[in-house]
């Protein structure tokens, strides 16, 4: 099984945990007791995928440099709320209820959030930077139709030149430079200009 895939249905399973939780919030005062077994259970699945998560994103910042900034996109926020209902829970009878369900439904809502943004853009990037890199020629030309991920692949010395651009590589990592260009107001022969000079001039 792709290291992706297993996160996926780590995020399937986080999911089922957190649809129990959402009933059990909703059957009022009694569900309470069922959340003092189902947060404590929710948290320690979350940590472990965070474990396989971490070591997945750590194997593709060390493989695309550019790519560090993607640790940031973890869930320790998440953690950290769901510690906190669960010290709460397990204060008993002391614990406001409604403060429970209030840090209860922000730690879920945020999971929510972050699960969804990691496989709609992050686990696509781990996917793509763990294929097998083609083959290619020194004297290929750099062209409008490549995307910034493509070129990054195979030069990875033109990371400066997006840099310079403020390329945002977790959103326009896809874009071609056609529309990388004409996103940012240049023409695209002065960006493939400017491409072509980095792999020519790697101190460019």
């Amino acid at each position: 099984m792709g290291t992706t895939t297993l996160l996926r249905a780590e995020h399937a399973l986080l999911s089922k945990k957190l649809a129990l939780i959402e009933a059990a919030l909703q059957s009022g005062p009694e569900g309470r007791t069922a959340l003092r077994q189902l947060c404590p259970s929710l948290l320690r699945r979350l940590v472990q995928h965070m474990h396989r998560e971490a070591d997945a994103l750590a194997a593709y910042s060390q493989r695309v440099p550019s790519g560090r900034y993607l640790m940031d996109l973890d869930h320790a926020g998440e953690e950290r709320l769901l510690r906190g209902v669960a010290t709460l829970l397990s204060s008993g009878l002391r614990a406001s209820g409604p403060l429970v369900t209030l840090r209860l439904a922000q730690a879920m809502e945020r999971l929510a959030q972050q699960m969804a943004r990691q496989e709609e853009v992050v686990f696509s990037l781990v996917d793509e930077a763990n294929q097998p890199r083609r083959a290619t020629h020194a004297g290929e030309p750099i062209n409008a139709s490549m995307s910034v991920n493509e070129i990054l692949h195979r030069y990875p010395q033109t990371e400066a030149v997006f840099e310079r651009l403020r390329v945002n590589r977790l959103w326009e990592g896809y874009e071609s430079v056609d529309e990388l260009a004409w996103g940012h107001g240049m023409e695209v022969s002065q960006v493939i200009e400017q491409l072509r000079q980095a792999v020519t001039f790697p101190s460019y």
